[in-house]
């Protein structure tokens, strides 16, 4: 998988994701398995992952693409419960997706529309006409009256 990574980002030669630089020796593998090198023009390192939605994350490679292919079509919590994955962690990537893509002309959005947790306000309670203020809660301390019989009796 990191190969057709490497491919697709890169082409036949890497450059360093710094100074692009082709001047690159590769190094050891990471964690993840992602190649890492070093830029002999710049002394830095990266890796297949370095500057990507890919880097700095905890999901492994093929969870990242499991969770890219599917947010379209799937609901972020179904796509946790496939990966065995905390909610929280998979919202915050598909986030990340989302702030990616929004800056590609070519991205079309279709499809169902997922919303967590929305409140939508009905307006102003008690508000019958325009001119009305709304009416006040009547939450009163125990034992004394109401607001509304108070006003009647004067």
């Amino acid at each position: 998988m990191f190969e057709r990574l490497r491919l697709a980002r890169f082409g036949e030669t890497v450059t360093c994701v710094h100074c692009e630089s082709d001047a690159v020796v590769n190094r050891e593998t990471t964690g993840k398995d992602a190649q890492q090198y070093w830029c002999k023009h710049c002394e830095t390192y990266f890796n297949d992952l370095t500057k990507t939605i890919f880097g700095q994350h905890r999901f492994g490679l093929e969870e990242m693409f499991y969770i890219v292919k599917e947010m379209r079509s799937e609901p972020t919590a179904q796509i946790a419960r496939d990966l065995d994955r905390d909610y929280e962690a998979v919202l915050n990537y598909v986030h990340k997706v989302q702030d990616v893509s929004g800056d590609i002309d070519e991205f079309d959005l279709y499809g169902v529309c997922e919303a967590d947790e929305v409140y939508v306000t009905a307006g102003e309670k008690g508000l019958e006409d325009e001119n009305e203020s709304p009416r006040e809660r009547g939450l009163k301390k125990r034992g004394e009256e109401p607001s509304h019989q108070t006003n009647r009796q004067s």
